[in-house]
């Protein structure tokens, strides 16, 4: 049962959390002040407020990046990026897990006011949310934020004009992750309680 529980836990966090659920066929750069800080896990998320308009740093492909990222593709990540061209005037940033952070060489949290930098994907459902695979902070440090390779393939990414659809027009998407994920957990809690009434039956 406990086993259960821990597998249907895991998966929740995959479908909340995992890559796939961000346009990582379209790196995006943006930079801005730090406005609000949520720091815990399972991951920290720091609002930024975009500098307007967003512009791409000359020379940002050359940039000392970590090795471990480098060794994942993180250099040609960079090749490919582009500025952030939302229209939102801020963005949630997803950052990696706590633990993971201060190995990376983050022990300290980002505070409200400091100046960032990153490198990353839009949600796929939150176009305000977006997934770093590198920040750079105000002191200077790169911090990579990816430790496993991007999904081999993704969808094409949607213009801008296309990421509300209108109802009825075939584009609907289905239900989110975390709907689906909810369901699962249900039916094996459900199957939990029916097995253990049979049990306690003479």
């Amino acid at each position: 049962m406990k086993s259960m529980i821990l597998a249907l836990a895991s998966l929740l966090g995959t479908l909340h959390h995992g890559w796939e659920d961000f346009h990582t066929e379209r790196p995006l750069y943006v930079s801005g002040t730090v406005t609000e800080v949520r720091w815990g896990n399972p991951h920290p998320e720091v609002r930024l407020r975009l500098s307007a308009p967003v512009r791409l740093p000359a020379g940002l492909a050359e940039r000392p990046i970590p090795a471990e990222l480098a060794e994942l593709g993180g250099r040609e990540v960079l090749r490919r990026t582009q500025p952030f061209d939302g229209r939102a005037g801020e963005v949630v940033l997803v950052l990696a897990p706590v633990e993971r952070l201060s190995a990376w060489g983050m022990p300290d949290r980002v505070a409200a006011g400091e100046r960032l930098e990153a490198v990353g994907y839009v949600s796929r459902e939150h176009a305000d949310e977006l997934r770093p695979e590198l920040l750079v902070r105000q002191d200077g440090r790169a911090i990579r934020q990816r430790s496993v390779p991007l999904p081999e393939t993704s969808p094409p990414a949607p213009a801008p004009s296309d990421m509300a659809a209108p109802t009825g027009s075939g584009t609907e998407a289905g239900p989110p992750p975390w709907l689906a994920g909810g369901a699962l957990l249900v039916a094996g809690a459900t199957a939990v309680v029916v097995y253990g009434r049979k049990r306690r039956r003479p």
